[in-house]
This record gives structure tokens, C-alpha cells and sequence, in this order.
């Protein structure tokens, strides 16, 4: 079932580009280039990009923007970029940076490579076509391999096969770039269509572009040496154990570690942070060095060495001379280790934070008491509905990055009192509800590619998780609540369709009794807090509880807001 009632966003005469090849491995980054010889500033210069998997534009050198926001692979939403103040007199570069994830993300579905572009400058277009020059970024190596089953890119950037420069005026491309192919979606499995043939409608994003800041780290935290008795890759791509050894060293700052040794360097943040690590290292050629993020740690008890079991580290290799790194993703981020290896002399590294992404709220929330420590909890709230909702709703910004109804769309309900935002918990509403199956339940988290994968895994018993039934009655409450709270039935349009969908799922499972049954049935599971219940009989009664009271106090609800018979 397919619900949109949104007009569909018309980027012709661009066309979905890629470099020409015959195929495409995953985490391959590729590199747009687009020269513009413009006879004075622009009054304006606007337009619309997007990619699949994920993009950053340039202008003259100069970082614009990040994008897109994860969206279902039917409707993909286009970002608007506004360049009137980046572009000069003379000769201007627009650089487009994409990685195509190539597998799935926890924030992805889409799969195929591709890059559309349309920019208006003074009544004049600008479009993706033939005329870009493309080339493959080998600093970044085709083909590495996925950090996590819910994270795509597991980074590795050697900056000694780095074109720098590369989107600038003054650089001059050389016979590696070449143009780009007319039209992607003339290969097999390209961006811009669908397995069954049928061409995706663009939608123009509906929440404002993200805004992004430095935030520095604190002073040196932590240091010391790690003593490798293995190849350090037989850690970092199989967590041999055993692999290393690791002390706490005040002397390793302006010292060389051994051929056998690595040197540890922790940061704090001043609070917790979403957004790019970033640091610069004054380094020889070729010395290493493994960035590990966390979001918790405790210098005094904590492990000195903080890379987690989801693999959150990025590896970096150095030019000569000083070196300016920053991860292509984002991270959730408290703590910040650089682990240096392989250097040929002393290291100096300087500027370590992050390049935080927020939500542009419309406003900022005021909650003050006198209790110390409320207040504390007041503020660490505040921060993570900072942290956890940006172009959707997420549960584990460290972890999948995905949004729930359920057991986290309880966020879009702070969000409103707490803002004043709408327009992002109405996002919610519209991603969310383009989940629904063809067999009329919601997956239980969307956009998400691993909700895909597991319908494989239901099919064939390799797992005991399934689409999550009780998500889906969670979700009708959360489009009443939106409705009751905003009166913007508009932002129901394409989710209620859904809604009435999935109550004729649920009517259908019905037993002679009466009543839903929450074992055996099929694909889908009950979850409803499974670890509280001895008995089925307990989850039973509360499920059936928990639908009946979807039917009367939510879609009884909005089916009279829409006109509806609530008593069908």
C-alpha cells in the first residue's frame, strides 16, 4: 500500500549521475567536480541534492552541508542548498563527496550508487549530467568491509592518496577524473529506480537542514602505551584475544613508540555530543592512528582502552607534516582516544572536538529548580533530546541509530511542550508509518535495513525476533497525540491510510474467542515487555488491553477527525 500525499519534487533536467563503471563496491567514495566561470556574485543561488548512501558539499573548498536524512528508498527526500554566499566572480567549484554504503545500514535502505544535483543561479541551471568530472577517492579503499550489522562504514582514510584540493579553483584535475556517467539509472540496480523498474519520487525534505558546530575537548585526559603481541589488525578486523597489552604512561607524550608499540591519548568532552570527531596531528608519513569514540567512561575505574563491542573506531593514515582528520559519519560521542602507531618520530596532535550536528530548534528550553541535582537530570534530558533526534527520532544514537515507535517515539512527545517543534515529530509520523508490510503490520523501527533482513530470518527460523505488533499499536497512539497536541491533521494525511491498514491486520488475527493471539503468528512477535510476564497468559491479557484501547482512545479517535465511521 502506497499512501502519498505529497506532490513529488521535479529536479529535471538533472539526472541521477555516477562514475562510469560496471559495477560498485560498497564503501566506495566518489568524487563530483563541477567548474562555474561566473561573471559577477550571484543575487541568489538555490537548489536541491541528494545521494544514496550519503554526500558532502563543497564550495570552493568550503564544507556546506552533510546529507541526506535516512528515508524510506521509494520516497527519498532531497535536500535544499543555498550557495548565494559561496559563490564569487571568476571561477567557483562545487565538490560533492558520496559514499555509497553499498549494504545496509541502520539508516539506510537504499542500495545503489547515484548523485542528483539542480542549482539555479540567477534563472540559470546547474544540473547533474555528463558534464561532472568524477573520480574515485582511493584514500578511501573500495570494498572495506561494514563495521557493524547496523553500521555500514567502517572508515579507513590514508591521506597519502588524497587529492586535497581537489574541489577548488585552483586545482587541476589530471587524467584519473573522468565524466560522469549521462544517467545512473541506466545500469543494473542504479540509483534512481527500483528493483520492479518503477522510478522513486523524490519528496522535498520537510525539516530544516541540520546545524552544525566546533565543540573542543578538554585538556589531556589519559595516556599511555599499548604493547602489541599480534598483527594490530588481527584486533581491529577480529578481536583476537590476547592481541595487546596496554599500561598508563605520562613519558609517551613526545616520545616514538617501538615497532611492536602504540601510544594512547584520551579526551573528554565537555558534555555529550553528536556530530564528526575531528583532530590534527603533526605526524610522519604513514604513522597510524585508530580514532575511538564513547559515550561514557571514568579515567579513575574505567578500561583505559575504549573501543566497545560495536567496533566504534576509525582509522587514519598521515601524509607528512600536519594532518587535518575528521570522520565522514557522525558519532555519538563523550570521550575521544587517539591511538598512534607506526610512527617514525615524535607526534603532535592538537585540536581534538567534534563537529557537532543539532537540530535547528525554534526554541530553546527553559526548565530551572532548586534541587541541584534535579536540575542535573533536567539538563542531561534536555541534552539527549539534543543528541537523539535530528532527522528522526532514534533509540542508540551509539548503536543502530534508528527510530521506534513503542519504546522511543516517546521522544517526539517532549519534543513539542518541551522546543516548540512540529515539524519534526510530524517526520516521524509520515517515515515511520512508510514501514507497513504488504501483510498490513508495521515494521517495529524504520527506515532501517536490518527490519528487512530480519523478515528473512523470521521466514527461516534463525531468529526469535520479529516486526514487533505491540510497536505498531504504540504507533496509533503516537498519531493521536500529535493530532491532540497540534490539530494538524496534514501531518495524518499518508500515516492514517496506514493505521486503518494495520487494524484490518490485527481484526484478522482474531481466535474464535475474540481475542489476539501473541504466539504463532507468523512473522511477526508480541514483545510487550517480555521479560516482565511468567506467563503467556499475563502478555496475553496485556496485549489484548493494550489493542483495545488503540481501537477506542486513538484510531476511534482519528477516524472521527477524518470523517470516519470510529465504530466500524
Amino acid at each position: 500500500m502506497q499512501t502519498n500525499t505529497i506532490p513529488p519534487l521535479d529536479l529535471s533536467p538533472a539526472k541521477w549521475i555516477w562514475l562510469p563503471s560496471e559495477r560498485c563496491l560498497p564503501n566506495t567514495f566518489v568524487l563530483f567536480r563541477r567548474e562555474l566561470n561566473l561573471a559577477h556574485a550571484p543575487r541568489v543561488a538555490r537548489g536541491w541534492l541528494t545521494a544514496d548512501s550519503r554526500y558532502r558539499l563543497t564550495v570552493n573548498g568550503q564544507r556546506v552541508q552533510w546529507g541526506p536524512a535516512p528515508c524510506d528508498p521509494r520516497w527519498p527526500e532531497v535536500d535544499p542548498c543555498d550557495l548565494t554566499a559561496l559563490l564569487q566572480p571568476g571561477t567557483n567549484v562545487i565538490g560533492v563527496e558520496v559514499c555509497y554504503f553499498g549494504q545496509g545500514d541502520g539508516t539506510w535502505a537504499m542500495g545503489a550508487p547515484g548523485f542528483i544535483f539542480r542549482l539555479e543561479i540567477d534563472g540559470q541551471l546547474v544540473v547533474s549530467d555528463a558534464s561532472w568530472k568524477t573520480c574515485i577517492d582511493r584514500a578511501h579503499r573500495p570494498g572495506m568491509y561494514k563495521r557493524w550489522f547496523l553500521r555500514a562504514l567502517q572508515e579507513e582514510f590514508d591521506a597519502r592518496l588524497h587529492p586535497f584540493g581537489w574541489d577548488t579553483p585552483e586545482f587541476q584535475p589530471g587524467p584519473e577524473y573522468v565524466l560522469g556517467a549521462d544517467d545512473a539509472t541506466q545500469f543494473v540496480g542504479a540509483a534512481g529506480q527500483l528493483g520492479c523498474g518503477e522510478r522513486p519520487e523524490l519528496r522535498a525534505r520537510e525539516i530544516p537542514l541540520m546545524h552544525e558546530t566546533i565543540v573542543a575537548a578538554l585538556p589531556l585526559a589519559d595516556c599511555g602505551r599499548v604493547t602489541w603481541h599480534r598483527d594490530p589488525n588481527d584486533w581491529f578486523e577480529s578481536r583476537v584475544p590476547g592481541s595487546f597489552s596496554i599500561t598508563r604512561d605520562a613519558g609517551v607524550d613526545g616520545a616514538v613508540p617501538a615497532a611492536n608499540e602504540g601510544f594512547f591519548f584520551s579526551f573528554g568532552m565537555p558534555g555529550q555530543v553528536v556530530g564528526f570527531p575531528r583532530f590534527t596531528i603533526d605526524a610522519a608519513e604513514g604513522t597510524i592512528v585508530e580514532m575511538m569514540v564513547r559515550e561514557s567512561h571514568d579515567v579513575a575505574t574505567g578500561p583505559l582502552w575504549m573501543e566497545n563491542y560495536i567496533f566504534h573506531w576509525t582509522r587514519f593514515i598521515c601524509r607528512e607534516g600536519a594532518n587535518e582528520f575528521e570522520s565522514f559519519d557522525y558519532e555519538s560521542v563523550m570521550w575521544i582516544q587517539l591511538h598512534v602507531r607506526n610512527a617514525k618520530r615524535p607526534v603532535t596532535i592538537r585540536d581534538v572536538g567534534v563537529r557537532r550536528r543539532e537540530y535547528p530548534w525554534p526554541n530553546a528550553p527553559h526548565i530551572r529548580c532548586a534541587e541541584p541535582a534535579l536540575q542535573s537530570l533536567f539538563d542531561a534530558s534536555v541534552n539527549t533530546l539534543r543528541n537523539s533526534c535530528l532527522e528522526t527520532a532514534v533509540d542508540g544514537m551509539g548503536r543502530e541509530r534508528q527510530q521506534y515507535s513503542g519504546d522511543g517515539s516517546h521522544q517526539v512527545q517532549a519534543v513539542r511542550p518541551a522546543f516548540g517543534d512540529t515539524k519534526l515529530p510530524a517526520r516521524f509520523l509520515k517515515t515511520f508509518s512508510q514501514g507497513l508490510t504488504l501483510d498490513g503490520y508495521f515494521l517495529d523501527c524504520w527506515p532501517a535495513y536490518d527490519r528487512l533482513a530480519r523478515l528473512m530470518q523470521r521466514q527461516i527460523g534463525t531468529t526469535v525476533w520479529g516486526p514487533i505488533l505491540d510497536h505498531g499499536v504504540g504507533f496509533n497512539f503516537d498519531c493521536w497525540q500529535h493530532y491532540l497536541e497540534t490539530g494538524d491533521r496534514a501531518a495524518l494525511e499518508e500515516p492514517y491510510p496506514r493505521l486503518k491498514r494495520f487494524a484490518g491486520y490485527l481484526a484478522a488475527l482474531r481466535r474464535d474467542d475474540g481475542l489476539l493471539p501473541v504466539e504463532n503468528i507468523g512473522v511477526p512477535t508480541v514483545w510487550i515487555d517480555h521479560h516482565a510476564y511468567r506467563h503467556e497468559s499475563h502478555k496475553h491479557c496485556a496485549f489484548n488491553l493494550y489493542v483495545a484501547a488503540m481501537f477506542q482512545h486513538a484510531l476511534a479517535n482519528l477516524a472521527a477527525a477524518f470523517g470516519d465511521d470510529p465504530e466500524p
